[in-house]
């Protein structure tokens, strides 16, 4: 898996297990997409998007479009990403959530279900986060 980005977060996967979130939703779809890192956003499809360019426009702060900022940054998804927060601080607890932002995915991981702390309450909380905020 040596230089397959969309890999990346998967390697770190011990064996291949039964996942019960995917459950044939739209959101289990776009959570398979993000977890694959192929969500289609501007810093993946730059090359044959209509603007040919990395950074987020739904924001318009001149910042790469990932999936990791517009799960937890862009300002367009505040309100999603506060529902999202509740949740994983009722969870895991705000300081364990604070420790893993400092982690090189910001936490992300732990969103999708590919932590070894794997939480259906949060996976589906950021199902729901995806399903209300993709719209492209």
């Amino acid at each position: 898996m040596n230089g397959i980005t969309t890999l990346i977060w998967y390697a770190s996967k011990n064996v291949p297990r039964f996942e019960m979130f995917y459950d044939g939703s739209f959101g289990s779809q776009l959570l398979f997409a993000v977890r694959g890192k192929a969500l289609s956003v501007n810093r993946r499809t730059w090359r044959w998007n209509e603007g040919n360019t990395r950074l987020c426009l739904q924001c318009n702060r001149g910042v790469e479009e990932t999936v990791e900022r517009l799960v937890l940054e862009c300002s367009k998804y505040e309100h999603q990403q506060e529902s999202l927060m509740d949740v994983v601080h009722e969870q895991c607890g705000e300081n364990k959530w604070n420790a893993r932002c400092v982690e090189e995915d910001s936490g992300t991981r732990y969103l999708v279900g590919l932590d070894e702390e794997c939480n259906i309450t949060v996976v589906d909380a950021m199902k729901d986060f995806l399903v209300h905020s993709w719209n492209k």
